[in-house]
């Protein structure tokens, strides 16, 4: 029996941020960290850097659980001693659990995250001590110890997220947005890998009001989201900017219905643009994906709307080997989860597969798709309620799903949440720098659910 550390991150708010130099065992590819062998690279002007916390999660003689060993505490620039990975752990053994505690009432997280070639993990964060909300990533180290806050300039804030993804220089790039006067700025923040200062820049997207996903790809970013509130029906736009400059170099409005929610963009290994509309509900049904090229024309359309639809709302859309993209849909009310997947060339659809539905065992529900070498991976929890009927009181149960590309179920592994009895159903997958399976519970679990555990290979 493995009984994994706990390692609460008690972070400090008010210095400057330390660049961090770890010795790797893996190269990461994509911000949610799809690995291949080989070596690894080395890893702002915010308003903060905490010091290093000091923790450190090693072997517990006890149980023989091990997690990536540390072989300093951090000195007081903020860097980190150098870690191992861990070695004849079994698969998916709890290594560490890190409650994300912080000291002050301005910060927050959001449920989405990214890991470096260095092996350091970025969550999502945004702060309330400027108006509008400011931008940045709370930093933790690859063994689950704390290391530092960094946020957009007080004078230049980034706007409330709406996630981070890692670019290709391992910079992070958050996406935000804010109301100013009837109209909507929109601004890209740019958070540099090795401390250097964090960047702001206006996005031209003005005929966006609403945002719901955004992929990097080469130099820019990839948007969509939809118009006012007052402008119905709602128009939903896909858009196109420059990274450094913010200057808009393409748009598209593909035909939609009711696209208040269910808005997915997904980027392929060579390029490939893929747009994603799933809801249904009063407002009406809708469920199609549209392949875009580097200048935003439309390649293709797939339809696969079923009727009569149920509720659901499309919230990850991701690219697997064999050329081909995966839709993943919530429904609700019943709950369940599907995937469909069509031919990323083409547009041709080929498979259908129910992963979870709504039983004696609880109503399942789901944050976001890990997309490993050989499978596509989904971390699935279930609680007592309804996914949206929840709160922060339902025990959950949760279990790992494997599905091959060919959209058959290899298997469902139960997972232990140290240190959570109760929680949301929408947790975030990644890998880490030793290939181990990082969870995040953040959102709107509020800072006293803020966990991310780690999981052996």
């Amino acid at each position: 029996m493995t009984t994994p550390k706990s390692a609460t991150i008690p972070l400090r708010v008010g210095l400057v941020a330390g660049a961090l130099v770890i010795t790797g065992c893996w190269s990461i590819d994509g911000d949610l960290g799809v690995f291949t062998e080989g070596d690894t690279a080395t890893g702002g002007d915010g308003t903060s850097t905490s010091e290093s916390a000091g923790t450190s999660v090693g072997s517990d003689p006890g149980t023989g659980t091990a997690a990536p060993t540390s072989t300093g505490s951090g000195d007081e620039n903020g860097e980190s001693g150098e870690w191992t990975c861990p070695e004849g752990q079994p698969k998916l053994a709890p290594l560490w659990t890190a409650h994300l505690g912080f000291d002050s009432p301005d910060h927050y997280l959001h449920n989405s995250f990214a890991v470096l070639s260095d092996g350091r993990i970025a969550v999502a964060a945004g702060s309330f001590s400027t108006f509008p909300q400011g931008t940045g990533v709370m930093w933790v180290d690859g063994d689950g110890s704390s290391q530092d806050w960094v946020f957009s300039p007080e004078d230049r804030p980034g706007y409330g997220s709406i996630g981070i993804r890692r670019a290709p220089d391992d910079s992070l790039v958050a996406l935000g947005y804010d109301f100013e006067d009837e109209g909507t700025l929109m601004r890209l923040t740019r958070v540099p890998a090795d401390g250097s200062p964090v960047t702001v820049v206006d996005a031209e997207l003005g005929h966006m009001a609403f945002l719901g996903d955004f992929a990097l790809v080469g130099d820019s970013a990839v948007v969509i989201g939809r118009g006012y509130e007052e402008d119905e029906p709602f128009v939903m736009w896909v858009a196109q900017v420059d990274l450094a400059s913010g200057a808009l170099e393409w748009e598209v409005s593909p035909p939609s219905v009711n696209p208040v929610l269910g808005m997915r963009v997904t980027v392929g290994p060579n390029g490939e643009i893929v747009a994603a509309h799933a809801t249904a509900g009063g407002g009406g049904a809708e469920f199609k994906l549209w392949r875009l090229g580097d200048d935003g024309s439309v390649l293709w359309t797939a339809d696969l709307l079923d009727p009569p639809a149920m509720t659901y709302e499309l919230l990850d859309l991701v690219v697997t080997p064999g050329e081909q993209v995966v839709a993943l849909v919530q429904h609700y009310y019943p709950a369940k989860i599907t995937a469909h997947a069509v031919g990323l060339v083409e547009g041709e659809v080929r498979w259908e597969t129910q992963i979870a539905v709504e039983d004696e065992s609880g109503a399942p529900g789901f944050g976001g798709a890990l997309v490993d070498p050989d499978a596509l991976v989904l971390p699935v929890a279930r609680g007592p309620e309804t996914f949206y009927s929840g709160d922060m009181a339902d025990p959950l149960t949760v279990s790992l799903v494997r599905l091959s590309f060919a959209g058959e179920i290899l298997d469902d592994t139960p997972l232990s949440l140290t240190d959570l009895t109760a929680g949301y159903h929408t947790l975030m997958p990644a890998r880490g720098k030793c290939g181990d399976l990082l969870l995040l519970h953040a959102g709107l679990a509020g800072p006293e659910k803020y966990r991310l555990w780690s999981f052996a290979p």
